[in-house]
């Protein structure tokens, strides 16, 4: 009897084999039991080492940590989109096929193990994914369970009925804790918590800033391993990184370790010492939350049996001090804690799910189409970005996402031969795993309200437009009146919705960008649509949907930015001028100056280009990143009005002010927001920012310092931050569900809803 247990991690994955002599032996990948979780998307997936080689040539295609992508349903790789449960059945079959070459055959059982708190909504898709990696039906074991489970079996560690276990989980991208508690039936998990920002990529990174620090003298060579712009730059970055790591772990054992700086090209003694001075403000908040977490279960100390550290980075010996000195509890310490989780899980009783609950349905007779075809379109920029602490923790989102799936066609009898049954699931709230139930009478279904997506003020900031469902709509800013409902956008993939709204210079020309991957120009004075669209473009047999459009400061050229990259046109023959199509792209931006285009793209990079040589190559700009190569999109661009500032906001909650002049970073980045930075504008005269957020806030933040001055309000909002603008006259107009508000600073506290 073969049985296979597998620890997906975020940026590992560990798998163990247990024979028909029922000995447990890990499964090695490049000859490591650790398989790197990356997924690289070329012609075929590629896993592990193969997917972190072939980025070195082609990072957009990289996908480094598929566990954190769990919700997105999608994710956009090098030119095309991915379902997220492909990615992790890439990672699965890589060693469900190492597994049957160990043992030759078939599995007998195959045990997944998971974070305590993900819902079923998640464990769904980790059962898909082992479905397509051909596996079958698997069970689920959870993390500090499966720990709990070698902690006793494995080292015999006494946890009597009643007592509870500290399951301390340092990984490479993650921290979890879980207080695991042992019960006449097994183990049952008391409480779990973690942190999205400590793992072993982060004390990775702090290493390397103290290691910058040492060598900051030579900016060229950190420019190049910082923000690498060539495959030849990527080769030294990787090698610095992994140098990094390798220190790292050799100071876990060693008083020192030499780390080799590639370009600059000198080796650094580095100590014990220094590095647990740089490390210890992240492990010391692994600890705070271990206490915290205990407080919170109500757990006394006298009832906690043993603390096991658990994940490669808990292997610090500092981890383990800082936590004895907390809890006055020596903590378990093994060689190889990277392997617990994985093993426990081949001890511990696992969970098989039941069936999900089909979905309610919606069901239409509609002539068959020629080919019958199987699409889950996604929102190019969703309404709700997944915000980690919240979704780690199994929390229903703010906003449930709608998300409309074409299930495909169903031949119902060769009586009506040539008919197919249209089904359409109405909504799939990620409520706690659970599915909401909808009337299957066609009278009862209604479509969810139309979300405002984009929000732009006209030159002289006299009149505001949004772009609203598939509508765009304009209002007089002194009366508040509405002026225009332009509608023409739909009948695209993935529906019509209009993500981008961009006045021209003079106020006089509106240009909208659809989901409908089309561009439409209105004349805002009669409202009527001025010659045809832009025509669009198809990614595969899907519609190229556009998230965002933007004028050049002479109102000559017209840039978009979508699925297939940035485009440039010359609105004076209507003639498409330039393609940019490595990777996606969320937002594009002309400073006022007229000299710069920036496209903020998928992957933590920004590229500005020459709006005078758009044939040249584009400057590349990085700095979003959790640690090391966790990449953050970039959703938000906005030149300061002299052009010398480029503010780029990002999914890992973060702003970054560059100074285009002098080629660095004007001020630390800007943080305080929860959730991803969806928009960012400045202030007329430059001075100051605001940022919307899916945190569900709008803030105001001072250039030159980079702190926080204050937050725009309203007790009747109910669904800010996706999309924000300040207008000449010194007004903020923000995006609320369906509708816009618009503050005075004089009054941060209310709005007037449009």
């Amino acid at each position: 009897m073969s049985r296979l247990g597998i620890d997906f991690g975020t940026s590992a994955t560990v798998a163990v084999l247990a024979g028909p002599d029922q000995r447990i032996r890990p499964l090695l990948f490049d000859a490591s039991p650790l398989l790197p979780s990356a997924v690289f998307a070329g012609a075929d997936l590629l896993t592990g080492a193969d997917a972190e080689r072939s980025a070195l040539a082609h990072p957009s295609g990289l996908e480094p940590n598929p566990k954190r992508r769990i919700d997105d349903g999608t994710v956009w790789l090098g030119e095309r989109e991915v379902p997220v449960v492909d990615l992790v059945a890439a990672v699965l079959d890589r060693v469900a096929a190492e597994a049957r070459r160990v043992t030759g055959g078939s599995l007998d059982e195959v045990v997944l193990t998971h974070p305590a708190s993900w819902a079923r909504t998640r464990l769904d898709v980790l059962a898909e994914a082992a479905r397509r990696a051909g596996l079958g039906g698997v069970g689920f074991v959870a993390e500090p369970v499966a720990a709990a489970a070698y902690f006793t079996t494995v080292l015999g560690g006494a946890l009597d009925s009643g007592r509870c276990l500290v399951v301390y989980d340092l990984g490479a991208g993650t921290f979890d804790i879980g207080i695991v508690r042992h019960t006449a039936t097994g183990f049952d998990v008391v409480a779990a918590d973690g942190l999205d920002d400590v793992g072993g990529l982060d004390l990775d990174a702090a290493l390397v800033r103290h290691v910058r620090s040492l060598t900051a003298a030579d900016t060229a060579a950190w420019g190049r391993l910082d923000w690498p712009r060539t495959p030849a730059d990527q080769h030294p970055r990787r090698a610095l990184w992994h140098g990094a790591r390798a220190a790292k772990e050799q100071l876990s054992r060693h008083a020192t370790a030499d780390l080799h700086v590639p370009l600059v090209e000198t080796d650094l003694h580095v100590t014990r010492e220094e590095f647990e001075k740089v490390a210890r403000p992240y492990l010391e908040r692994t600890v705070v939350l271990t206490l915290d977490t205990l407080r919170a279960a109500a757990v006394p100390r006298e009832e906690i049996a043993g603390v096991f550290l658990v994940g490669g980075s808990s292997r610090i010996p500092l981890a383990a001090t800082l936590l004895h000195r907390a809890l006055s509890i020596p903590p378990t310490a093994i060689d190889h804690p990277e392997l617990v989780v994985a093993e426990g899980s081949l001890h511990a009783r696992p969970t098989v799910l039941a069936p999900p609950a089909p979905p309610a349905i919606l069901v239409q007779t509609v002539p068959a189409p020629a080919e019958a075809a199987v699409q889950t379109p996604v929102p190019l920029r969703p309404a709700q970005g997944p915000d980690a602490a919240a979704l780690d923790a199994g929390a229903a989102p703010r906003r449930s996402l709608k998300r409309i799936v074409l299930i495909g066609l169903v031949v119902l009898s060769l009586a009506v031969a040539g008919l197919a049954v249209s089904l359409r699931a109405l909504e799939n709230r990620r409520d706690s795993g659970s599915t909401s139930a909808s009337s299957t009478s066609a009278s009862s279904t209604s479509a969810p309200p139309p979300e405002a997506a984009d929000v732009v003020f006209s030159e002289d900031g006299s009149l505001l437009a949004a772009g609203i469902g598939e509508t765009a709509q304009i209002w007089d800013v002194a009366s508040r009146r509405r002026l225009a409902v332009l509608s023409g956008h739909g009948g695209g993939t993935y529906g019509g919705a209009v993500e981008g709204v961009a006045f021209a210079p003079g106020g006089t020309t509106l240009a909208t960008a659809s989901q409908d991957g089309t561009v439409r120009l209105w004349d805002v004075t009669t409202g009527a649509q001025i010659g045809d669209p832009l025509p669009g473009e198809m990614s595969g047999n899907n519609t190229a949907r556009l998230s965002d459009v933007d004028f050049s400061a002479d109102g000559k050229l017209l840039a978009t930015a979508g699925v297939l990259g940035t485009r440039v046109w010359d609105l004076s023959t209507r003639q498409l001028i330039a393609t940019f199509g490595d990777g996606g792209t969320w937002d594009v931006a002309f400073s006022r100056d007229g000299e710069r285009l920036a496209a903020g793209k998928h992957g933590s990079t920004t590229e500005v280009f020459d709006v005078h040589d758009l044939k040249s190559r584009p400057a590349q700009y990085g700095g979003h990143r959790i640690a090391s190569d966790i990449s953050a999109n970039i959703f938000g661009v906005a030149f300061s009005p002299n052009g010398k500032l480029l503010a780029t906001a990002a999914g890992d909650r973060t702003v970054l002010l560059r100074d285009l002049v002098n080629d660095g970073f004007y001020v630390p980045a800007l943080t305080g927001h929860t959730g991803s930075i969806w928009d960012v504008d400045f202030s007329p005269d430059g001075f100051y920012l605001v940022t919307a957020s899916e945190d569900g806030t709008i803030r105001r933040w001072e250039v030159k310092s980079g702190k926080e001055v204050g937050q725009l309000r309203d007790a009747s909002a109910t669904s800010l931050g996706r999309a924000v603008a300040w207008s000449r006259n010194g007004n903020i107009a923000a995006t609320d569900a369906g509708s816009v508000r618009l503050w005075n600073l004089a009054t941060p506290e209310t709005s007037v809803k449009l």
